[in-house]
């Protein structure tokens, strides 16, 4: 009988353990933007396993121009977004605590497409018409205007080049990675091209943003999320052919717009911004300096009231 009960405990206690181990923590995971070489590393993440094999049951999920993802963060469905520094520090300012968990970019990659040729210098830019990003990401451009006093007229689009090309506006922000490519894709050559790293903006941009709420409640499955991910934006670099081939599996399932060509480009440049000047090996980490810098510039701006500190925006997983 006491065989038969060690037996019996000894089988109980096997299917406990075996669903406790077979269980997976499910993560919402939104990227800022549509699908793109941008977010390589968290599709190669999902396609090679490396979210599974962590325990994870990760879904991503695209934002739309009427539901970005910060929006979709703040309603609880999504879990994880990414998100620029300056508009992480502009919303923990406002009382909305977000945590970075992951940084990804180390160099800005914003700039000023110039259509004329009358356009070269910055007072060149005073008065004119603008493309703008209806969904966010200019800060730094009205910043830069507002102090210059370039009286600049902001001209919203919402996510293509189709203003610039038709010369309905001088000159277009532009990401290097993705707007600046669909424009020579176009066959334009700029006139000229303002990089704002080179006037004095250099602030790093993408970054894995959750909430305070989320973070410590959390803590074990985030840290799963970033190790997980890591991995994933290595093994792109490391095979960017086959990585390029992930990216257009989602390009083709979410009907976006683009082409190899383009999402290969795209892909060359977003590795080259995860490494800082001169050096060849990604950090993955929000550094304090530049966390310092993009404060500093927003407060003196107007857009904050107060300063906010690396150490209120930094998760430690």
């Amino acid at each position: 009988m006491k065989s038969l009960y060690r037996l019996l405990s000894f089988i109980c206690l096997f299917a406990v353990s075996g669903v406790t181990y077979g269980q997976t923590h499910r993560i919402v995971f939104t990227p800022q933007w549509t699908p793109q070489s941008q977010f390589a590393g968290y599709y190669a993440a999902l396609a090679k396993g490396f979210y599974s094999q962590a325990g994870l049951d990760v879904v991503i999920r695209h934002p739309s121009a009427s539901n970005p993802a910060l929006n979709q963060l703040q309603e609880g469905h999504s879990n994880i977004i990414t998100l620029q520094l300056v508009q992480a520090i502009k919303n923990i300012e406002q009382e909305i605590p977000l945590v970075n968990i992951l940084q990804t970019s180390q160099r800005n990659s914003l700039m000023i497409v110039s259509r004329y040729d009358d356009i070269r210098t910055v007072e060149d830019l005073r008065g004119r018409k603008i493309g703008i990003w209806k969904a966010g990401f200019g800060e730094l451009a009205r910043i830069f205007a507002l102090k210059q006093g370039l009286e600049i007229e902001w001209v919203p689009f919402i996510n293509n080049v189709n203003l610039f090309v038709s010369g309905a506006i001088d000159a277009t922000l532009a990401m290097s990675y993705n707007e600046y490519l669909q424009i020579l894709a176009c066959g334009i050559r700029p006139a000229h091209v303002f990089y704002f790293a080179e006037l004095g903006y250099d602030i790093p941009e993408d970054g894995l943003y959750v909430t305070a709420d989320y973070y410590r409640s959390h803590h074990k499955e985030l840290k799963a999320f970033v190790e997980a991910s890591v991995k994933g934006w290595q093994w792109v670099s490391g095979h960017p052919q086959e990585a390029l081939e992930i990216v257009m599996e989602q390009v083709r399932e979410h009907h976006v717009g683009t082409n190899k060509v383009l999402q290969q480009r795209m892909l060359e440049n977003v590795l080259q911004l995860q490494c800082e000047s001169g050096c060849n090996t990604p950090l993955f980490k929000l550094q304090p300096e530049d966390v310092e810098r993009a404060s500093e510039l927003l407060l003196n701006s107007g857009y904050i009231r107060r300063k906010v500190t690396y150490q209120e925006i930094i998760g430690t997983l």
